[in-house]
């Protein structure tokens, strides 16, 4: 009995050794890495840092810089005379350029709508741009036109002294209006030189606004 109870004993250490040393050696590289994997595939992607970001941006927008100046463009102005002065106004906002013809008064329109035409079944408002700008009073003439503008899908007429031809600006040389004009400054886009001759380049949106009030 004494022996099997020392074998026995023996058996028990053994077997109490080798569970140690089990316990106690390195873990297998490979099992780990098996075990680990499943549980990082279950993480949300991780969002990219705010340096990462900024970069994106840098690098897809344009590189910045000094504001490049935009290149001077032609003006084909058509040019008309009221008074002793020359106006302009842009040759693609003009239709056609009339005699004048018989201009029918409309009661309750302002003083410088002269009244209306009738141009090919379609009935256009005639302004006076001597009172719209607040110049003095004109006699018609045989010189006289009605230039036939187109603004917004509207034709209006502009009743002028004289139409004198076409003139080609280049944008630069269109000056503010100056401060010294008093009579229909509103109404003005600009002044500018050619050949020594000044002209004043009406604004035709602000010259034409409000003429169908009071009609």
């Amino acid at each position: 009995m004494d022996i099997l109870a020392a074998r026995k004993k023996a058996a028990e250490g053994a077997r109490a050794k080798k569970k140690t040393e089990a316990e106690s050696a390195p873990a297998d590289p490979v099992a780990v890495a098996e075990s680990v994997a499943p549980v990082e595939q279950q993480l949300p992607e991780r969002a990219p840092t705010t340096d990462a970001v900024l970069a994106q941006d840098v690098s897809a927008a344009p590189a910045s810089g000094p504001e490049e100046a935009q290149p001077a463009q032609e003006l084909e102005m058509l040019s008309f005379l009221l008074d002793s002065e020359e106006y302009l106004v842009l040759v693609e906002q003009v239709k056609e350029v009339l005699k004048v013809m018989e201009i029918t008064p409309v009661p309750h329109t302002p003083p410088y709508i002269s009244g209306v035409i009738s141009l090919r079944g379609t009935v256009l408002p005639v302004y006076d741009l001597r009172k719209r700008l607040g110049l003095s009073d004109g006699v018609r003439g045989d010189k006289s036109r009605v230039v036939v503008v187109s603004l917004d899908d509207e034709d209006v007429g502009l009743l002028v002294d004289r139409v004198t031809g076409v003139v080609k600006l280049m944008s630069d040389a269109v000056r503010p209006t100056p401060e010294n004009i008093e009579q229909g400054a509103e109404f003005l886009r600009g002044i500018a030189r050619k050949n020594d001759k000044l002209y004043i380049l009406l604004d035709l949106e602000k010259a034409t606004a409000g003429g169908a009030q009071g009609s």
